[in-house]
């Protein structure tokens, strides 16, 4: 009202998210007009429903993913591993990991629902359809798409506590430790609260503490972005997550049994 900009409530939504909310045929009003409830609603490119597993999200996102991928098998007789690799990352995968911190699935059928678009994709390429799906990840030097998601979790982390982003917004995210007398780095994070709930201690703030806490100094410690990022690939060389998206399930099981 101050500001002469009013709501409108036809381009309005309710949403009821969470256990134990009403789920009574209650309507919220706006200005003395209804507002429409749904249970699926999209906001700047991420599509959020009620229950806040990002099912519907993830499955839109694998759908146009899967369409510009059969465009560039009708478009291309002849596609070779620097081709597929070039238009699979400008063309395909960023549909699969926009906004990813917000949606990163823990649900074992979205983890596989996302990764099969990355499998079927590079059987297409000629000589690699034979080979397992780890082993075509290797001769093209592409990780899986789960352990881009873990490293995309670390590097916002990283952000969020190098203040990249406005602190106004991002200030309290993440919660560094008070103690200084323990193994590891000096940046060690704590979680602010409890999850009470599996969506919750899936959540980006919860998830991301126990694997950067795990990370060593010189990794955290590092100036700039690009030195984190630089530092961050060579620790992870070899982790377990990097060909093998199945591994994905094993950490979340130990993180699980250490929270």
């Amino acid at each position: 009202d101050t500001n002469l900009l009013k709501f409108q409530p036809p381009k309005c939504r309710s949403m009821r998210l969470g256990n134990g909310m009403d789920t009574g045929d209650s309507t919220y009003k706006l200005g003395g007009q209804p507002i429409v409830s749904t249970t699926t609603e999209k906001d700047i490119g991420v599509t959020i429903d009620s229950d806040l597993n990002f099912g519907t999200h993830i499955t839109n996102q694998v759908n146009k993913a899967n369409r510009i991928m059969g465009i560039i098998r009708r478009s291309y007789t002849h596609l070779d591993i620097n081709n597929f690799r070039l238009l699979f990352k400008a063309l395909v995968r960023p549909h699969l990991e926009y906004a990813r911190a917000v949606w990163n699935p823990h649900l074992r059928y979205h983890i596989e629902e996302i990764e099969n678009v990355q499998r079927r994709a590079t059987r297409q390429i000629p000589g690699l359809a034979n080979l397992s799906y780890s082993e075509r990840l290797r001769r093209l030097n592409m990780p899986t798409l789960a352990f881009r998601r873990l490293r995309g979790d670390i590097i916002e982390a990283h952000k969020i506590l190098g203040g990249h982003y406005d602190h106004s917004v991002s200030g309290g995210l993440l919660t560094r430790s008070h103690v200084t007398h323990t193994r590891g780095h000096s940046s060690k994070l704590v979680r602010s609260e409890t999850a009470h709930t599996n969506k919750r201690h899936h959540f980006f703030t919860q998830r991301i503490v126990s694997v950067w806490n795990a990370l060593p100094e010189s990794v955290v410690s590092a100036p700039t972005l690009h030195t984190f990022e630089s530092r961050l690939d060579k620790h992870w060389t070899q982790h377990p997550l990097r060909w093998d998206h199945e591994a994905s399930h094993e950490m979340r099981a130990a993180h699980r049994g250490t929270t």
